[in-house]
């Protein structure tokens, strides 16, 4: 998964959902819960993808830490089931 890890500037975000949306159909997506606390916002939910290649789906839960500084987002920080959504990249297997 090439858009794993540490990416900086605002073209990276981009760059990271373009790859994500190359790799997988979302079928679904659901909040549950928004924490804020001065200039932290926590999200919680779901998601279901279907891997374009596998064709294979999974629900995941995830969260996002954004943090925020003179109005604009500087840091977030997403996470999710990376095994199970790494489990329906590449071709199906016979």
């Amino acid at each position: 998964m090439p858009w794993t890890g540490t990416h900086k500037g605002p073209e990276s975000l981009v760059e990271v959902l373009t790859a994500v949306g190359k790799a997988w159909e979302t079928k679904a997506f659901a909040v549950r819960d928004v924490v804020e606390q001065g200039d932290s916002v926590a999200m919680f939910g779901s998601f279901t993808y279907r891997g374009r290649e596998s064709g294979k789906e999974v629900t995941s839960p995830f969260s996002i830490l954004a943090k925020v500084k003179d109005g604009r987002v500087h840091y977030i920080q997403f996470m999710e089931d990376t095994f199970g959504t790494s489990g329906t990249l590449g071709r199906p297997r016979a």
